[in-house]
Parts: C-alpha cells; sequence; structure tokens
C-alpha cells in the first residue's frame, strides 16, 4: 500500500546536480524513446522508395574532443522520377535532370519496362538491368545530366553489355529499354566533413538487390 513516506520528493534549498547520463535517463523514463525496425524490402516488392538501417559512428579523436562510439538510424528516401525511354531521350535532353546543383547527384537505373528477369535466387518483376549513380565526385562534368545523357547516346559503360551481344539486343531491343533517376543530397558525417549521398544509396539499392537474389542486376556482373 502507498503511503507518502514512500513518495521521494526533492528536498528544497538542496543543490541537485545530475551528470549527462543521469539527466538522458530521467528524460528516457518521461519520452521513452520508440523501437524502430529496419526497412530493407525484398525486390520483388518493387524498385526501393525507402531503406532504414541502424548504424553506428566509429571512435575518433577530433582536436581535443573524444567522440565514443554511438548508434543511431538513418533512413534513405528516394523519390524516383517518371521513367523515360532511351529513344526517346536521344533527341528530348530537356527531359534530363537539369545543371543546377541541387540535381546534380543521384542514383539511376536502367530497366526493361513489364520485363520480369530470371535471377539466380527468384524472378525480378521490375526488369531491372543497372544501377549506377552519379555526381559523387570531385569532377563537376560527371553529373546526373551527363550520365544519363552518355546512356542515351550509347556511351555509358554499361550499355556495352548492350552494344557487342547480339543475343542481349535481340532480347532487349533499344525501344524497349528505360531509364529512371531519384535525386539525393548530401550528408555530413561523424567528423562534419559533406559526403554526397548518392554512393551509399547506390550502395544499398546494390546490397537490397543482392540480399534479394543471390547477384547483382546483369550489366553490374563483372566479368
Amino acid at each position: 500500500m502507498w503511503t507518502e513516506k514512500d513518495d521521494k520528493e526533492i528536498e528544497y534549498g538542496k543543490w541537485n546536480i545530475f551528470a549527462a547520463e543521469t539527466t538522458l535517463a530521467e528524460e528516457h523514463k518521461v519520452n521513452p524513446s520508440k523501437k524502430m525496425d529496419d526497412i530493407w524490402p525484398h525486390w520483388s516488392e518493387g524498385k526501393p522508395t525507402k531503406l532504414r538501417l541502424r548504424m553506428a559512428t566509429p571512435s575518433f579523436i577530433l582536436g581535443t574532443v573524444r567522440h565514443n562510439y554511438r548508434e543511431y538510424i538513418y533512413s534513405l528516401e528516394l523519390e524516383w522520377n517518371n521513367m523515360y525511354m532511351l529513344s526517346v531521350l536521344k533527341n528530348n535532353y530537356y527531359l534530363l535532370p537539369s545543371a543546377h546543383k541541387s540535381e546534380w547527384s543521384g542514383v539511376y537505373r536502367i530497366f526493361s519496362p513489364n520485363m520480369i528477369i530470371d535471377r539466380f535466387g527468384g524472378k525480378d518483376p521490375t526488369g531491372t538491368l543497372y544501377l549506377g549513380r552519379a555526381g559523387s565526385g570531385n569532377k563537376n562534368w560527371s553529373i546526373l545530366r551527363t550520365r544519363i545523357m552518355s546512356i542515351a547516346n550509347k556511351e555509358h559503360h554499361a550499355i556495352n553489355n548492350w552494344l557487342f551481344n547480339n543475343l542481349i539486343r535481340q532480347k532487349y531491343p533499344w525501344e524497349s529499354l528505360a531509364v529512371e533517376w531519384a535525386y539525393t543530397g548530401e550528408k555530413l558525417n561523424e567528423t562534419g566533413e559533406p559526403i554526397a549521398e548518392a554512393k551509399m544509396a547506390e550502395r544499398w539499392l546494390l546490397n537490397c538487390y543482392k540480399n534479394s537474389y543471390g547477384e547483382f542486376p546483369p550489366w553490374n556482373q563483372k566479368g
């Protein structure tokens, strides 16, 4: 049975000192953090639009400050643009991403709409042939616009699979190939340095695809 004797109150007129750990623990009692599950969908559900993983920053020393190991949740959301057939982009460059810096970096997908591709671990209903990124380096010419333009002009290295293989050209005529992309920005790493998010977005997409089928998309494979 509860009585007033069981109610511990802070004594007035007395200093109460709380450490950072104590303050944080008290805050968690009042507002407990909600558990967030990872989001790592199977590729058969469609191209991913949201991925989320529990990550961690390593221990390091920056100047005179030591930063301890810390876990955190990171989410990646991708808003894919409308798809464009490669045969249409060739003569309609106005459909490409602009040269504005906000559209420099991103990920893109070469695919064949309505095509189901047999993979080692199942069937890919999205028809994905290649996943790539652009705008993650120091060269301003290697941006999303120029990368998509090189695909439409048959100058991208991934298109070599199509150019030099008769069987691939028969199965995937040029008029059947399409591309779509999603813009990504920059994030700061644990030391405060900017990192192009496109690099991580590409890695996550490739790993998600491989986890789904046991292998990378056909044109991402290295011979």
